[in-house]
């Protein structure tokens, strides 16, 4: 059995977190164990449930609590315990200390982009920059969730491995008997419903979301916001559309277990990010056949559907409520499944590339051993 040791699980549900349990609910568990090395004493997202499957958590001292209890335990862990592989899932590089003392371990350390721009702190971004020009890029597996994540963290002509997200294309393929569920409990009839799916953060841009609603009212009074996530941005959100007069059209519903239900129940999806990796939720709803107006500043790769646009967050809310009210709808919303299949992007064809790489990296590694 391969062992690997994952870091990069918080305890904020976001996309490594989503990433991670996908995998090891697909992923072969005869063959393939998964532990988390974990920063802090908080519990991370899907403990209980990587529990129930085996998964050992290791804790780590916060650098920023101290830096030398950090590395000190990061140190007795790799004394301690036997691993085959560390697979590293970052937004950025301001923190590689697994990294670089995997490697010291002679253990194969895949590091694994999965964004393609950082919004925390100065320092977060310094250090992004510093550890960036010491990332011992020929020693290590360089894999990103798309092109554009992979030249953000590694450098444009470097040589980093593609592996995008996949998702369970029958999980997500339209329903009517969820959309009718989901409009009768928001108390939808007939209305266009304009569904917004992310952590309430900068990232993803959610101010201009309610911008652009704000015009789509104009021309649709009737019109519904639906806003799925939680995050810091919540109160502030909570204000601006109380500020614009929106409440009675905008539903504010928080965190759901049952999003492929939701975006069944939707008209359109709308993303502005400033900046994604490979993004799940857009994957999904064009699964779901929804039409879809994004920034341009998202990977091109993601893009599938015909009725899936993208625009610049250069022009005004005005501009992108007329182009929203103006989009294609598809006749029948479950060809969106279809063509996400036909493109590739399902969760097994994106399982069986990384149980390949875990099983190349471990002959490698025995390899070397016999050499010796």
């Amino acid at each position: 059995m391969i062992r690997v040791l994952h870091y990069g699980l918080d305890s904020k549900l976001g996309g490594i977190e989503t990433y991670l349990y996908k995998l090891y609910t697909h992923i072969d568990r005869n063959e393939f164990h998964f532990d988390f090395l974990v920063i802090g004493d908080k519990e991370p997202c899907w403990y209980r449930e990587f529990i129930d499957m085996g998964s050992n958590f290791y804790k780590i001292t916060p650098r920023s609590k101290n830096p030398f209890k950090n590395k000190a335990d990061l140190l007795n862990l790799f004394k301690n315990e036997k691993f085959d592989i560390v697979h590293c899932h970052l937004n950025s590089l301001s923190y590689i200390a697994p990294v670089q003392i995997a490697l010291k371990n002679k253990l194969p350390v895949i590091v694994h982009s999965r964004n393609a721009g950082i919004s925390k702190s100065i320092i977060s971004y310094f250090l992004h920059k510093i550890n960036s020009l010491h990332l011992p890029r020929n020693k290590i597996t360089m894999i990103s969730v798309s092109d554009l994540a992979g030249k953000w963290m590694f450098g444009e002509n470097e040589n980093f491995k593609v592996i995008n997200n996949g998702i369970d294309i029958e999980k997500y393929k339209y329903n009517k008997l969820a959309r009718n569920r989901v409009r009768e409990e928001f108390g939808l009839k007939h209305e266009l419903v304009i569904v917004h799916v992310g952590a309430m953060r900068k990232q993803k841009n959610p101010m201009f979301v309610l911008d652009v609603f704000k015009e789509v009212l104009k021309k649709e009074p009737n019109s519904k916001l639906l806003l799925i996530g939680d995050g810091n941005l919540k109160e502030e959100i909570l204000n601006k559309i109380s500020k614009l007069q929106m409440k009675d059209n905008v539903i504010v519903a928080g965190r759901r277990n049952d999003i492929p239900d939701v975006l069944s129940g939707a008209d359109v999806f709308l993303f502005p990010s400033f900046y994604e990796g490979f993004p799940n939720a857009l994957l999904e709803a064009q699964t779901s056949g929804l039409s879809c107006l994004i920034s341009d500043r998202i990977t091109k790769e993601v893009i599938v559907n015909e009725n899936c646009k993208a625009m610049s967050l250069n022009t005004s809310a005005k501009e992108w409520a007329i182009k929203l009210l103006s989009l294609n709808h598809l006749k029948d919303r479950k060809i969106g499944a279809e063509n996400i299949k036909l493109k590739g992007f399902s969760v097994e064809h994106e399982v069986k590339k990384i149980e390949d790489l875990y099983k190349q990296l471990t002959s490698k590694k025995l390899l070397k051993n016999q050499t010796k």
